[in-house]
């Protein structure tokens, strides 16, 4: 009897293995996790030309680093990406301005952007654990900075923060190859290109500035007078994994 058990629950062992046997082009809907990293155009953007035209910094944004996750519905010919995407650019640490002859303040300077995006992407080859494709996708930019000013010698200007949001669509494409990992589980590998520029920037909170006194919603504008700008367009590579359920 207990080998005719034994015996039993090892064929019903086999033949659930045997049932998950995965083909990617059967498979419809997955979760999953990309995580990108590229050159930055953001540069100084964030802080450049806060009190005036002339001051100089030794810190920029050099990366930008993003972290996306969602939903893939899948079909042989193409699939559809519902996604939210995180923007992480590298940080800028108290850095020193100078206004020529010595250091007047440091600064330190953070951005985030929060953008929920839908892509199409279209196979171009396929086999049962492997295919490469090419994605469009569009979205919405949500995006913050976060300047704090630690000042050493501005006269009338105390130490203070800059908070300010703004908002902008996101397009980008991309070129991929998806391959067979596990049971269930593919990695993900591509080179993309984003198009971003974000120039509607408004306080978030009342400050008093290098410039003066602002009121939450006034548009933030560099000592020349034109709008505060950042410029997200840039290559990117991804790496990631999808859950195929």
């Amino acid at each position: 009897m207990k080998f005719a058990f034994l015996a039993l629950s090892l064929c019903g062992a086999m033949t659930r293995a045997e049932a998950r046997v995965f083909n990617i082009n059967n498979e419809r809907l997955a979760s999953y996790f990309l995580a990108t990293g590229g050159p930055s155009a953001v540069k100084q953007n964030a802080f450049l030309n806060e009190a005036n035209t002339t001051n100089t910094f030794t810190g920029q944004v050099a990366y930008n680093y993003t972290g996306e996750f969602g939903f893939l519905y899948s079909t042989p010919s193409l699939s559809l990406r519902f996604g939210f995407e995180i923007f992480s650019p590298s940080s800028v640490k108290d850095a020193p301005a100078n206004d020529g002859s010595a250091d007047i303040y440091n600064l330190t300077s953070d951005i985030t952007v929060y953008a929920p995006k839908v892509g199409l992407e279209i196979n171009l080859q396929r086999t049962a654990t492997y295919r490469s494709f090419i994605t469009a996708y569009t979205g919405l930019g949500n995006a913050s900075y976060k300047n704090e000013y630690t000042i050493i010698s501005y006269p009338g200007v105390t130490d203070h923060t800059v908070e300010t949001k703004g908002t902008a669509m996101l397009y980008g494409g991309s070129v991929g190859v998806e391959s067979f990992m596990t049971d269930t589980t593919t990695y993900i590998f591509e080179f993309g290109y984003r198009v971003m520029k974000i120039n509607n920037f408004k306080y978030s909170k009342d400050v008093t500035t290098f410039s003066g006194a602002k009121v939450a919603g006034d548009p933030v504008l560099d000592a020349d007078g034109l709008p505060r700008t950042l410029d997200f367009n840039g290559g990117y590579v991804s790496i990631g994994f999808r859950f195929y359920m």
